[in-house]
């Protein structure tokens, strides 16, 4: 009996030793999606999945936060709510607007990240589409650049205008503030983050690339959401320790 005991307050001390190391890695997940459709694509998810998914997150009570809230929460080193998630969006597909839709109706903050010379071109959100969201919703904009070229092959040059040109013209059209910006398909390295910070955005977005599992707010991972996506994947992502168990790809 004694050795039974003995057992259980080793295996017991073992799994809470374990816990401690797993809540190290937790981090708030930010869902990347990019087009609304019900195309068949690698990055399209369909309207009536979106509104199950949103459905997913409102029911199960997680805290909805934007993008720009939770970065000055990291600034200033402050502990974010718990069961929080993040939703974003990359490139600002026309499609997006069925998400706006959905986002208004559950009253979810959103951050969609446009690329700045392609607003106004065909399937691409225009000005006034943008006008009307972010007057009427939650739904906040950022940069994905100028002209989504990747960005660790640029001079500095290039850089400057892919990543502070586009949040000055972004600026300067919709009369807000740019604070946060998405890498072109995840890739960035030190230069990159350098002139993101010398910009004045208070965080950037990668995709699941980075130096390491420390958690850095200029290369915040995001989790990509798809189709194929059940109500048990969902969770699992939402879960804050996705990342633990996916490892990280090099950032160029």
């Amino acid at each position: 009996m004694r050795k039974v005991k003995i057992f259980l307050i080793v295996v017991f001390i073992t799994l809470g030793i374990f816990l401690l190391k797993l809540s190290s890695f937790y981090e708030v997940p930010i869902l990347m999606y990019h087009s609304i459709s019900n195309k068949k694509c690698n990055i399209c998810v369909s309207e009536d999945k979106f509104l199950k998914q949103m459905s997913f997150i409102k029911k199960r009570r997680y805290k909805v936060l934007s993008l720009a809230d939770y970065c000055y929460l990291l600034k200033e080193k402050k502990r974010p709510p718990s069961h929080a998630v993040i939703i974003t969006f990359d490139d600002g597909y026309k499609d997006n607007l069925k998400a706006v839709r959905i986002l208004k109706e559950f009253n979810f903050p959103a951050t969609i990240f446009v690329i700045v010379n392609r607003i106004g071109k065909d399937n691409y959100l225009s000005c006034e589409d943008i006008r009307n969201f972010l007057k009427n919703t939650k739904v906040r904009i950022g940069s994905h650049t100028f002209s989504h070229k990747y960005l660790p092959s640029l001079n500095k040059k290039d850089l400057e205008e892919e990543i502070k040109l586009s949040k000055k013209i972004l600026e300067d059209i919709f009369k807000v503030k740019i604070e946060t910006i998405s890498y072109p398909v995840g890739g960035f390295n030190k230069e990159v983050l350098k002139i993101v910070k010398e910009a004045g955005y208070i965080c950037g977005c990668t995709t699941n690339r980075g130096f390491s599992k420390k958690l850095n707010r200029f290369a915040l991972r995001r989790i990509k959401i798809t189709q194929k996506d059940t109500p048990f994947t969902l969770w699992a992502k939402l879960s804050g320790l996705y990342y633990f168990f996916k490892k990280i790809k090099p950032p160029y």
